[in-house]
């Protein structure tokens, strides 16, 4: 397949460079910052994991028209640039072309839907623990599934053809069947983990070791049930608060994609996670004072950083 990437963040790259290692497929990596474009396309992608460690050469770019037409899109970018990466997979899409994305958080595959049409549209979600060391040179915690559902109407055998191109690189599917299920099961695990490690600057193993962190997560997440069982949305798992522990775990020494943000001083993903679970909340008549509390902070937090100082 010809497969073009929207995001060259951490997971775009993890993503990328195992869908390109061998040459198995003809990648397109897509990203508005130029640096690491530029060094994917002069060096290659280093990809370390604990198990292995290899150079991908997928193709780089900043310039949407350099792709064109592509038998996959994958959208990886952050919640907040959904419009524009649904704009640039318009550009690189013939009529029949799915696009999955792989984007935390709930509202992302709305905005998808209303530009590319319901039918095309997948959601997904890994668990692989992403980070970028370095401009060409990323660090994950070895392979986990892939968790793949049609939004609306997306027809059998695409989601198929998505699942066997997806194995073929080595990176193993499960198909489920319902994508409000999925995302919700997602949101329940990042609205504990990721706003309260964001806040506190602790990896995920922390999260679990501090008492009070962890009690404080285990009262988002138990919020985050409770909505999704108004709404009608059954979980994935029977206990959500135990999958979040089992998930921090797993990851123990990595830090979440939000803590990432703080970090870096960047935009955080708390509204589509946390701020998503509260507008739902509040609708439904179900009590989110946790993670109305958690959306304040990390708002907080991004407007010291993000605001200019006079």
């Amino acid at each position: 397949m010809k497969i073009a990437i929207i995001g060259a963040g951490a997971l775009g790259c993890l993503y990328g460079g195992y869908l390109a290692r061998k040459g198995r497929h003809e990648v397109w990596l897509y990203d508005v910052v130029a640096e690491q474009v530029k060094v994917i396309g002069r060096k290659g992608l280093s990809i370390v994991s604990p198990e292995e460690a290899f150079v991908a050469n997928p193709r780089a770019t900043s310039n949407i028209n350099d792709i064109g037409n592509v038998d996959l899109v994958i959208v990886c970018v952050k919640s907040h640039n959904t419009l524009e990466a649904a704009m640039a997979a318009q550009i690189v899409s013939k009529p029949s072309t799915p696009v999955l994305t792989l984007q935390n958080g709930l509202g992302n595959a709305e905005k998808l839907a209303e530009v590319l049409g319901a039918e095309r549209v997948l959601v997904g979600a890994g668990s692989m623990g992403a980070v970028i060391l370095e401009p060409g040179h990323i660090m994950h915690r070895g392979i986990r599934r892939t968790h793949i559902a049609a939004w609306n109407g997306c027809p059998v055998e695409r989601i198929n053809k998505i699942r066997d191109g997806l194995e073929q690189a080595g990176l193993p599917v499960v198909v489920q069947e319902s994508a409000a299920s999925l995302l919700w099961s997602r949101v329940a695990i990042h609205a504990g983990i990721n706003a309260v490690t964001a806040i506190t600057r602790v990896t995920n193993g922390q999260l679990l070791d501090i008492a009070h962190a962890r009690q404080l997560a285990e009262m988002a997440v138990a919020e985050v049930e409770n909505v999704a069982r108004a709404a009608g949305v059954r979980l994935l798992y029977e206990n959500p608060v135990a999958d979040m522990h089992a998930f921090a775990a797993s990851l123990k020494d990595h830090r979440s994609s939000m803590l990432q943000d703080v970090c870096h001083k960047r935009k955080t993903e708390v509204e589509a996670i946390n701020g998503m679970v509260v507008q739902e909340g509040l609708r439904l008549g179900v009590p989110v004072c946790v993670n109305q509390a958690l959306v304040l902070a990390l708002t907080t937090i991004e407007t010291l950083y993000l605001t200019p100082q006079t």
